[in-house]
């Protein structure tokens, strides 16, 4: 058998923006760490026990739904028979940068439970592939277009938490200006450009800020014509998150119309990805959407 590099990586290498990004590092870090446990032949429980860890605390820790601290990863990295003193400094390392606080923490009094992973992961995506049957997508709306989206929300919103739904939107849309931001590639149906969300002056304000956005070399924008659409047979939105690491596994964010599902599970994943495939390769070329938007543009 051959002897381990005790200086070789336990990650796939270059980390780029996940880095940045502590709910990524810590879906990274605990699923290497379950990878070390099945390697050992353990089981969670059996963990939990051998190192006096609460109930269930390293299933929560390998799902990253709990934050791993130094001493907690030490104590694993040890009982898994993990050794060598760069390997051990480097996930450490990982694990305090996963304990930075997010961004969007700071919305939480206006960012929903089921929103919150979209929110959370869509900086840390090398590629975002998103659907939209009935607005613009978040990442593409100007705040009056946003503006209009919410008020006309379910529920009676007062002015501050309007402006605070605003002001998150814009702050994930800075993520596209980063040198390292992903590559957005977006299809809305036909049907939102005849929308007046927010009145003619707000849409056509809205259609021409996606005319500049699709200048961007990161994004790509199609419309999907009605027919189309109904083809396909889409029917609700789907945002599609592909990551570069592969310690990282790609996801998909679906939307209901009360909540929504955020899901890694490789069969769920997939079967959305076909499925805007299948929509992007029947939908109108950027060249033709980009005809269709000046259009209605010019019809407002």
């Amino acid at each position: 058998m051959a002897a381990v590099d005790p200086h070789a990586s336990l990650f796939v290498r270059p980390l780029g923006s996940v880095e940045k990004n502590p709910t990524a590092l810590k879906l990274i870090l605990g699923g290497k760490l379950r990878e070390l446990r099945l390697a050992a032949g353990l089981d969670p429980s059996g963990v939990d026990s051998q190192l006096g860890f609460s109930q269930s605390k390293t299933s929560r820790i390998e799902l990253g739904r709990h934050g791993c601290k130094r001493a907690d990863a030490l104590a694993l990295l040890r009982f898994y028979g993990v050794d060598g003193e760069e390997r051990v400094d480097e996930f450490l390392r990982l694990v305090d940068q996963s304990r930075r606080p997010d961004w969007w923490r700071s919305f939480s009094d206006v960012l929903s439970d089921f929103f919150a992973p979209l929110v959370a992961l869509e900086g840390a995506a090398e590629r975002i592939r998103t659907y939209e049957p009935y607005y613009v997508p978040g990442l593409l709306q100007t705040p009056a277009y946003t503006r209009a989206v919410v008020q006309a929300g379910p529920g009676r919103l007062l002015a501050h938490d309007v402006m605070r739904r605003v002001e998150l939107r814009q702050e994930r849309q800075r993520q596209l200006d980063q040198p390292d931001a992903p590559w957005l590639w977006a299809v809305i149906d036909e049907s939102v450009l005849l929308r007046a969300v927010g009145g003619r002056d707000v849409m056509r304000a809205q259609l021409e800020h996606l005319v500049k956005m699709m200048e961007r070399p990161r994004v790509t924008l199609q419309i999907a014509p009605l027919d189309v659409t109904a083809a396909v047979g889409v029917g609700t939105g789907v945002t599609y998150l592909r990551f570069a690491v592969s310690d990282l596994k790609d996801a998909v964010y679906i939307e209901h119309l009360t909540d929504s599902t955020f899901s890694q599970k490789p069969q769920v994943v997939e079967e959305y990805r076909d499925m805007l495939d299948r929509l992007g390769a029947c939908a109108l070329t950027p060249a033709e959407s980009l005809a269709m938007l000046r259009e209605r543009i010019f019809t407002l």
